[in-house]
């Protein structure tokens, strides 16, 4: 499972052959929120607020960035790094 980001100390990841609909999974401390790539909305788990605020938000910046290494990783082309 490639981490693709840490943003304010939340791993962010996507797993190599994971379900639709696109997503991460964002984990720190105890918590693991998937979160909607289109969307943001968390679909499963949960982060504490402030933390998924500032995932929203980095996600929101990057969503294009994201949605390239979704289709990447899924085709198994994904040469790793992370997006700053």
């Amino acid at each position: 499972m490639p981490t693709i980001a840490i943003v304010d100390g939340v791993v962010l990841m996507i797993h190599l052959r994971d379900h639709l609909p696109p997503h991460l999974h964002a984990k720190i401390a105890g918590f693991e929120a998937q979160i909607s790539i289109a969307t943001g909305d968390v679909l499963n788990g949960s982060l504490p607020p402030a933390k998924r605020k500032r995932v929203q938000d980095w996600l929101a910046t990057h969503r294009g960035e994201v949605a390239f290494v979704w289709s990447e990783i899924r085709a198994g082309r994904y040469a790793g790094g992370m997006i700053e």
